[in-house]
């Protein structure tokens, strides 16, 4: 092998090697990112015994037109005492208890899920040390086990093998490890399920799971059918039960929602909507790695007339075309699989940014890797393109063409490419890129203004606090607790303001509770929420009637304040304004009169948490966790470890549970919002400027393959001016057929999306006619450049060649 002279070949010809490269392995890569989700949201196996048999069990609950998926908490264990169709059941679940390992020095926070004795032999999973739960962990024992997965047990614990039987402290308990788990687990709605810890399901810090109801999202079961039972039948046995079972113990929430329960493959659960927009993320990059191939394409025809001639003189010395159709295949399956190799590289590189920026939104990250499926998928792209190239390269390969070749001796003679092949390429490209950008700036329109879309409050400089004080069992204690830190909080420096609240303003889980009206019919499901004086004024909100006061602060018979959404309803029942009427919280047949309504708080990407709000004034009265909203100067922080000294301070028990600020609690609700608007962005990008970039191509081929012949018109009269208006006007015949097609095929899906319901999605005609816009005059624009760079270089001179 010569490799100077491969060198000289690469180095002749290196705009076309490097823009062939870049451009496949920039294309490839997001292909093969893309592949990679779909290999694990429709294809890879789960990890469980006959996964295909494994159902999951929950709830789902219709309320205010809006489908949540909340589980009847009792009546699942109803649900296994009673089912004649199910021959295996487990409940599961995980509360918002946060818990941390605060045996080691960094205090990880690690999730915790709790599981019946009987999860893992559901499941069919296996233990890698020590064994899983038996029936020492049923429910009533309160058993002090726990099962880590492979990932804490590695990351935490170095990979111990004698960590079988050793003691590890879950915020203030401790636990006996009994067992590692062998499979990654993967659960529906915790996507840090193969990264969790296993406790018994009586073992929560806070749950009575036979004391507690009510619906909960982090309730659910997983269950195996008996033999010779569907899917169909399991599940309309399932909410049969379940509904059942939430009418009898519900009976006055009835009128409020709709409740089923439901029985469908574990898989299926776990994929929910994330296979809609694994597919559309599919739709979009095929759609950009077509348009980059008609690019190359495109490239190649323009290579292929380049290369008719040493071609000929193959020819002449007795090629063979299946020798010439080798010799070209064997260089392009080089440099496909060159570029295919660094294309493998960065998508390798690229599931890291994947999984830190969308593992709440796609399900099984943690499986996200490059298997046989995907190389082999590799393989087969790869070798379809190469086949394509080398096709291109010998379409035109024709005895007599290669007989002209030989005869041809002036630049001006021979093989050219086709101007209606070259107008072809262009509308191929521009139609495929208008379809790109009408979709993708739809979703980015869509993204970014509900991110964007204001809170309501004005949180600048304004920090929560939660601290736990489980540990502490005597109430009165707890409450001195709470006074002192108050006192100290204050006198940090940093601090200007402090007041506590018996929940943050943006929880991580949404708890809400009834609330009935003077004739003792519930109307709302609220959340309740109990603060001091000058609350709102901390954060900004406009407030209609009076505040509190510190008089009313533990009373009794205290008054509450709404937010304007409750108040709305209460007029909408009642036809009066909301001021001055009465309401009752939870079970309480107090009557509370309502002094004031409070503005709205909106959560960006999370509508599910704009719901009715109660606030009540009271102060900590024995709560096992407590927030706190400080004001902070301008510029200033505080830090986990300063704000643990403090509370260490005052009594070791005392625990941190989360200090955040309020802007990164409102973002975290946004990200998959502002991450769908930067991904549409990025796609609507790579499609402008591969199109572009194509159009100028080709049209600078064109150009310098007709410089004789404008040569000749300019000899014969013919002003620049007029050359430039006569082909272009040339352009705008493809140009304007693609985005015809292009807005005729978006005017059709549109059409059919408005009898799908599931597809229903309203256009913005502006943003269409802003698209057409701009993808016309820049494809003008581009082809206008190469266009006058040749005529001001004088084409009279092409007329010397011959």
């Amino acid at each position: 092998m010569n490799w100077q002279m491969i060198w000289r070949t690469i180095y002749h010809a290196r705009q076309y090697y490097i823009t062939v490269v870049l451009s496949l392995v920039f294309t490839l890569t997001l292909l093969f990112s893309v592949l990679s989700l779909v290999n694990i949201t429709f294809f890879a196996p789960l990890p469980y015994k006959k996964d295909t048999e494994l159902y999951y069990i929950g709830g789902e609950l219709n309320y205010q037109g809006a489908l949540h998926q909340q589980t009847h908490i009792q009546g699942l264990f109803d649900l296994q005492q009673k089912s004649q169709l199910l021959e295996q059941m487990a409940v599961y679940f995980g509360l918002q208890t946060e818990y941390q390992l605060v045996d080691l020095p960094q205090r990880p926070e690690v999730q915790v899920l709790l599981g019946a004795h009987n999860i893992f032999e559901v499941m069919g999973v296996d233990p890698f040390l020590g064994r899983l739960f038996n029936e020492q962990e049923q429910v009533g024992n309160k058993q002090p086990s726990a099962i880590l997965s492979q990932a804490v047990w590695r990351q935490y614990y170095q990979g111990r093998s004698d960590i079988v039987g050793q003691s590890i402290q879950l915020n203030q308990r401790q636990f006996t490890v009994i067992g590692v788990l062998k499979q990654e687990l993967e659960l529906p709605g915790f996507h840090q399920a193969h990264q969790a810890i296993w406790l018994p399901l009586d073992m929560d810090e806070t749950v009575n799971i036979r004391g507690i109801d009510g619906y909960n999202a982090n309730f659910s079961a997983l269950g195996r059918l008996k033999t010779g039972v569907t899917q169909q039948q399991a599940s309309n046995e399932v909410s049969k039960l379940m509904k059942q079972a939430s009418a009898e113990r519900h009976p006055d929430l009835q009128h409020m929602f709709d409740y089923n329960g439901k029985a469908v493959p574990l898989r299926q659960q776990i994929q929910g909507d994330s296979g809609r927009l694994v597919l559309m993320l599919l739709a979009g990059v095929s759609l950009l790695t077509l348009i980059a191939l008609v690019n190359l394409c495109s490239m190649q025809l323009a290579r292929a007339v380049k290369r008719l001639q040493p071609l000929a003189v193959c020819y002449a010395f007795g090629a063979s075309k299946k020798q010439m159709f080798y010799q070209v295949f064997r260089h392009n399956a080089t440099l496909l699989a060159s570029a295919g190799i660094f294309a493998l590289l960065l998508t390798s590189l690229s599931f890291g940014v994947i999984i830190e920026v969308a593992a709440e939104q796609l399900p099984r990250l943690s499986v996200l890797r490059i298997d046989g499926f995907i190389l082999c998928l590799t393989a087969l792209v790869l070798l379809g393109i190469a086949l394509l190239f080398s096709w291109i390269e010998l379409s035109g390969v024709r005895e007599m063409q290669l007989m002209a070749s030989l005869q041809s001796s002036g630049k001006g003679a021979g093989k050219q490419l086709r101007q209606g092949t070259a107008h072809s390429l262009i509308g191929v490209q521009l139609l495929l890129s208008l379809l790109v950008l009408l979709a993708t700036v739809h979703v980015f329109a869509a993204a970014w203004s509900e991110a964007s879309r204001p809170t309501g409050l004005n949180s600048t400089d304004l920090w929560s606090l939660t601290v736990n004080y489980a540990d502490v069992d005597n109430s009165e204690q707890q409450q001195n607790y709470h006074r002192a830190l108050l006192q100290s909080l204050a006198a940090l420096p940093q601090v200007q303001q402090v007041t506590p609240v018996s929940e943050p303003r943006v929880p991580r889980v949404r708890n809400q509770d009834r609330i009935s009206n003077t004739q003792g019919e519930v109307i709302s499901a609220a959340r309740q929420i109990g603060v001091l004086p000058g609350y709102f004024q901390l954060y900004g909100l406009e407030l209609s009637g009076q505040d509190f006061s510190a008089e009313q602060v533990g009373l009794e018979h205290h008054p509450v304040i709404v937010n304007q959404r409750l108040a709305d309803r209460i007029a909408r029942l009642n036809g009066k304004p909301a001021l001055g009427q009465s309401i009752a919280l939870s079970d309480s047949s107090i009557q509370r009169q309502i002094i004031g309504v409070v503005a709205n708080t909106n959560f960006p990407g999370a509508p599910d948490f704009e719901v009715d709000e109660v606030f009540y004034p009271v102060e900590n009265t024995g709560r096992r966790e407590y927030s706190y909203l400080l004001k902070l100067s301008s510029g200033a922080v505080l830090t986990d470890a300063a704000v643990l000294e403090l509370l260490r301070q005052q009594d070791p028990r005392l625990d941190l549970q989360q200090l955040t600020t309020l802007n990164a609690a409102f973002a975290h609700f946004s990200l998959a919002h502002r991450l769908a608007a930067a991904l549409s962005a990025t796609l609507a990008l790579m499609s402008l400027l591969t199109v572009l970039a194509g159009v100028a191509g080709i049209v600078s081929y064109l150009v310098q393959a007709r410089r004789y012949q404008l040569g000749v018109e300019m000899a014969m009269g013919a002003s620049i001016h007029q050359l430039l208006r006569d082909n272009l006007l040339k352009l705008v015949q493809p140009l304007a057929g693609a985005l015809l097609l292009g807005f005729s095929c978006f005017y059709f899906v549109t059409g059919i999306s408005r009898i799908q319901p599931e597809l229903m999605y309203q256009a913005d005609w502006r943003l269409v006619f802003a698209v057409l816009l701009l993808l016309a005059i820049a494809t003008l624009l581009c082809s206008f450049v190469p266009l006058r760079r040749v005529l001001l270089g004088d084409p009279i001179k092409a007329l010397r060649n011959e």
